[in-house]
């Protein structure tokens, strides 16, 4: 059995196209595990409406505690071998659960990474089925490093992906936090095995405006202790990765110092600021002669050199259309 999971907060809009994408797959053996996370709106009609359409669906009402704890209280019941993610605005297509499933058990890994596209409708997103799948198996290291380096479509997301339910078995979620996939994703699979990773289209990424990767609120700054866990794991269990891992706190130094110059019109956040700069400054000269680091990184890191007026004049040109 596969058991996808589905965390609702205020979801009435898209959660119905997110429910049929579920129910609709070819792979039959689901469970759908739908969250409710103390909504206000119309989200608890929704999932009872489809709970009595489909014994296949798992109704849990909670609290409001944020996408991690809906995430957990999921993984706590959930009775499937497998494990998918699926976001109340996101869909999935009619042979996801089948296509990664296969491709789990055809390389014998316990965590496999899909393809996926985004757009407003899924009318207007692409799959290119004719195109032959390819398959390829990495080992822990390798994946690790290419998202921490951001180079490729590998990203540290909980969705798009199937796993064994034993990568969960004593991992969960760090609650009361934005960016909890960048917190847990290094944390998962099996350091001495393979991952699998499938050209297959798996997952479809709505481009919704209100969510919190289109807006800016102060718990956006969460990356920026997100990123230093990340230094300190690796630095403590995994120091060959350390020159990643270091790169990727750089991009969301980077990222936070650009949009605070946008957005921080007062300077509530001036002491942020200054220790974003202050880590750039003391990380950048070994990202800028570092030959996996992408392009975006070492352009950031000689416009620092200008100082933190440089960086003012550019952001708005980087970020303004991306955070409101």
């Amino acid at each position: 059995m596969v058991s996808i999971i589905i965390p609702a907060y205020n979801a009435e809009r898209y959660l119905r196209e997110a429910l049929e994408s579920a129910l609709a797959q070819t792979y039959r053996d689901i469970e759908v595990i739908v969250v409710d996370d103390g909504s206000t709106d119309s989200t608890p009609e929704i999932v009872r409406e489809f709970a009595v359409r489909d014994r296949r669906i798992k109704a849990i009402r909670q609290a409001n505690g944020g996408l991690s704890a809906a995430r957990n209280a999921a993984l706590d019941i959930a009775s499937g071998e497998w494990l998918v993610f699926l976001d109340s605005d996101d869909l999935l297509y009619p042979d996801s659960v089948e296509r990664l499933l296969e491709t789990a058990e055809n390389s014998g890994c316990d965590l496999v990474h899909g393809a996926w596209t985004r757009g407003l409708d899924l009318n207007n997103a692409s799959i290119h089925s004719g195109e032959e799948l390819m398959v390829e198996t990495l080992t822990w290291h390798e994946l690790v490093e290419r998202i921490l380096y951001q180079t490729s479509d590998l990203i540290p997301t909980a969705w798009g992906k199937i796993y064994r339910r034993d990568v969960f078995s004593n991992k969960r979620f760090r609650e009361g936090i934005t960016y909890e996939d960048l917190d847990i994703f290094y944390r998962l699979g099996n350091t001495d095995g393979r991952i699998a990773v499938t050209s297959a289209t798996v997952y479809f990424y709505r481009d919704n405006p209100s969510s919190i990767t289109n807006t800016f609120t102060s718990s956006r700054l969460d990356v920026l202790a997100v990123t230093e866990r990340l230094e300190e794991y690796i630095a403590a269990n995994h120091p060959s990765l350390l020159p990643a891992a270091r790169d990727r706190r750089l991009s969301a130094n980077f990222n936070m110092l650009c949009l605070l110059a946008i957005h921080d019109h007062e300077g509530s956040y001036a002491d942020v600021a200054d220790r974003c700069f202050a880590l750039i400054k003391s990380y950048r000269r070994a990202s800028l002669f570092n030959p996996r680091v992408r392009l975006k990184n070492k352009i950031g890191i000689l416009l620092s050199y200008l100082g933190r007026g440089g960086l003012r004049i550019v952001s708005p040109l980087v970020y303004g259309r991306k955070a409101r």
